[in-house]
Order: C-alpha cells, then sequence, then structure tokens
C-alpha cells in the first residue's frame, strides 16, 4: 500500500501545483498591470497638470513660484538662477523626467521638466495610492491561499475516489497470500480500467490456482507410485546383506544400494512435504529442538565424507527451538548438510546453533560469483559446465523458507568455502 499512497500524495501535490501557478501567474499579472495602469494614468496626471499651467502662465504672461492646482498636486518653478537652492529638498539633484521619491513617510511621483530657462517641478502625492496597491497584493495573497486549500481539498478528494477500487483491488489480492482458494468480489468494481484489471487478476489467479492444483496431484501421484518399487528393491537388498559368505567388494556394493534406496527414501518423502507445503492444514504447531535432528541428519548424510579428512563440528550456542514440522526441518537440514560434505574434501564443517539462526560453514570448494546469482534457482550449470554445489536441494531449501517466513542468506569464496545461514521467525 505504501506505493499506493505515493501516487495519492502526487495527485494531491499535482493539484497543489497547478493551483498555486495558476494563482501565482494570475496575482502576479493582475500587480503588473495595475502597476502600469497605476503608472500610466499618474504620468498622464503630471504631464496634463504641466501642460495646463504653462497654458495658465502664458496667458497671464507671469510665473509664480509656487501653484497648487489640488490638495494631491503641487507644481513649482524656480529659475537658472536660483536652482538647485530655490528646489525643494527631496527633488533636488533630480534630472528632468519622472521620479518616485519618499519624503517624511509619504509618497510622491514627481516630474521635472526644463524649459525656457524655467524649472519645472510637477509633484503628486501618490501615497494613499501605494496603500491601497499594497492592499491589493495582500489580497492576491489571501486569494492565492484560499485557493491552494481549495486545490487540496479537491486533491485529496479526486485521490480518494480515484484510489478507493484500487485499495480495495491490493486489499483482496494480498488476503490471496493466507487464503489462496479465495476470489475477488468483482460487485466492487465498475467498467472501467480498474474493473478490467480485476479481471485479469482473477483470471490469472484461477489459472494459478489450476497449476498448484495439478502440481500437488503430480507430485503426490508420483511418489506414491515410486513407494512400491523403492520398497521392493529395499527388501531386496537387506536380503542380500543378511546372506552369510558374501565378500567384501559385494557388501559394499549392496551397501551402495541401500544408500541410494534411503536417498530415493528421502526425496521421495520431501516431495509428498512439498506437494503440500501451501497447504495451511500441514502447518504444525508444535516447537522442535534443532539440536537432535541436527544431529540425526550428519549420522545420515555422513556417508558422504567417507574417509576424506573433515572434522565435523557442532556447536550449540544457545537452544534453537523451531515451531515447524519434523520433516520439514530435517529435509531443510540435509539440504544444507548433503552440499557441505559432499563439496569439502578436507578441513572443517561447523554447524552453529544460536536462538535464531542456523549457521552451516565449511572450507570446501566454494562458489563463484556468476554461480551465486543462480544458487536457489536449482540444477543452474556453472561456468565449469557441471552443476557445482548448485542443485534442487538449495531450491528445495529456499522455498521452505519463503513458506514459513525464514530467512537463507550465503556467503562464499571459490575455493576458500561457503556458509549458510538460515534465520528462523517466531
Amino acid at each position: 500500500m505504501q506505493k499506493t499512497k505515493r501516487l495519492r500524495h502526487r495527485i494531491m501535490f499535482a493539484f497543489l501545483f497547478f493551483g498555486a501557478t495558476i494563482t501565482l501567474m494570475f496575482g502576479v499579472s493582475l500587480v503588473i498591470a495595475l502597476k502600469s495602469v497605476e503608472t500610466n494614468v499618474l504620468d498622464d496626471i503630471l504631464y496634463s497638470e504641466y501642460f495646463g499651467f504653462r497654458q495658465q502662465t502664458d496667458s497671464s504672461e507671469q510665473v509664480s513660484d509656487s501653484f497648487r492646482s489640488h490638495s494631491t498636486i503641487m507644481i513649482h518653478t524656480v529659475s537658472q538662477d536660483d536652482y538647485p537652492s530655490g528646489m525643494p529638498a527631496h527633488v533636488r539633484g533630480l534630472p528632468p523626467g519622472i521620479h518616485d521619491v519618499t519624503y517624511k513617510n509619504r509618497d510622491y511621483r514627481v516630474l521635472i521638466v526644463h524649459a525656457d530657462n524655467l524649472r519645472y517641478i510637477v509633484q503628486f502625492d501618490d501615497t494613499s495610492i501605494h496603500q491601497r496597491e499594497r492592499d491589493f497584493i495582500r489580497l492576491v495573497w489571501l486569494c492565492a491561499l484560499i485557493t491552494l486549500i481549495i486545490a487540496f481539498v479537491i486533491g485529496l478528494g479526486v485521490a480518494n475516489h480515484v484510489f478507493q477500487p484500487i485499495k480495495k483491488l491490493a486489499y483482496q489480492v494480498m488476503a490471496f497470500k493466507n487464503q489462496p482458494g479465495e476470489s475477488l468480489d468483482m460487485t466492487e468494481f465498475g467498467d472501467d480500467e480498474v474493473g478490467v484489471l480485476a479481471r485479469k487478476l482473477q483470471h490469472y489467479h484461477e489459472q494459478l490456482q489450476q497449476l498448484l492444483v495439478r502440481e500437488k496431484e503430480f507430485a503426490s501421484n508420483v511418489s506414491h507410485e515410486l513407494r512400491t518399487p523403492i520398497t521392493s528393491i529395499s527388501m531386496a537388498a537387506e536380503v542380500l546383506a543378511s546372506k552369510t559368505g558374501v565378500s567384501a567388494p559385494e557388501y559394499a556394493r549392496i551397501q551402495r544400494i541401500q544408500r541410494a534406496v534411503g536417498e530415493i527414501s528421502e526425496l521421495i518423502d520431501t516431495f509428498l512435504i512439498l506437494a503440500q507445503i501451501n497447504d495451511d492444514s500441514t502447518k504444525s504447531h508444535i516447537s522442535c529442538d534443532m539440536g537432535p535432528i541436527i544431529d540425526k541428519v550428519i549420522e545420515q548424510q555422513r556417508v558422504w565424507l567417507g574417509n576424506k579428512p573433515v572434522e565435523v563440528i557442532v556447536q550449540a550456542k544457545e537452544v534453537l527451538n523451531v515451531v515447524a514440522h519434523p520433516g520439514i526441518l530435517s529435509v531443510l537440514v540435509a539440504n544444507l548438510v548433503r552440499n557441505a560434505f559432499r563439496y569439502t574434501e578436507q578441513g572443517m564443517i561447523e554447524m552453529v546453533l544460536t536462538k535464531k539462526q542456523l549457521i552451516v560453514s565449511d572450507t570446501g570448494v566454494g562458489i563463484d560469483l556468476p554461480t551465486q546469482a543462480q544458487i536457489f534457482k536449482g540444477h543452474v550449470i556453472s561456468n565449469t559446465g557441471k552443476t557445482d554445489r548448485i542443485g534442487l536441494g538449495l531450491a528445495i531449501v529456499q522455498r521452505i523458507c519463503e513458506r514459513y517466513g525464514w530467512r537463507v542468506s550465503f556467503q562464499s569464496k571459490k575455493n576458500q568455502g561457503s556458509q549458510f545461514t538460515v534465520t528462523f521467525s517466531d
């Protein structure tokens, strides 16, 4: 569900970004337009007052030192002889043109013109206009904030509306993990894209269930059919071993047959367990002590050591109890131990038990890097052309761990040995 939340947040952020962008563009445009209109109007007023004053003075043929035409407008005339001492303090030094001046906490728009040996100063007090301008900008910001809040609410509503059926579909699909036989409730989905996706998932789930059923039936039938000839071979080997006068080479061959029969029987049991591994009814609620299971597996698999100079060490640092079927645990340990025994020619094999982990390490041939990437796939051919330490055993270990929520990891270096660690969850 984490990704769904991220997508929902993206939709909300998209609405917020869209709202913020539109509001910012609209607000800036309004402010720029207002400022432009205000400037043009003020400039027109200044020039109108200037030309009106010139016409009035020309008709009267005299120039007054000061002419006030409005409470916010003041016009000064200063002769060249009195410049700049005759000019107001806040406009001294200003070149001809239009200027914005602040004087004694008041804002002025000032026009300065040089003509006929006179300097004309037309001053407009635009303090109140600037105050209204600031009020307008505050209003724009307030509208922007309200727009963002509205965009957030709309985005949240749209995101929830869009992802509600997706959340329902995700929850139903997640339920398949614990109840594989369940089906999707198609009544909760319409004929839109989510409904199409739900129907496709349901079809895929049904096909997967059929494949799992056929896999279980095949494994069970094959295992059952193999038991009869294996039993016959085992009984025949026991009869041959019990005869007197059997030579040592012949007895060694009979023992080899018996070991092979035992391995095949173990493999059949493994197939039966794996055929039922996804069935909750096969789960055990009994806690098993791993110590005796490991001792038993070591004795069963010791034949792979033969006369090799290998020391086997079991180090129980803590009591390791695991809630699982004893047969499952035996299969898990047997596959790890068998690999260690088979591929260690000399040195040491150590099994360490902690409260939550089983660690099997050896000083064997190790695993090359290309093969490590495929180690749990089963029957993967290494660079040497041989199935070097890769077989069905590790794939079975991985499958068992996935079923019970355990974790298997390994470390290995070519010609330096390997270490496999199984971490058991509660």
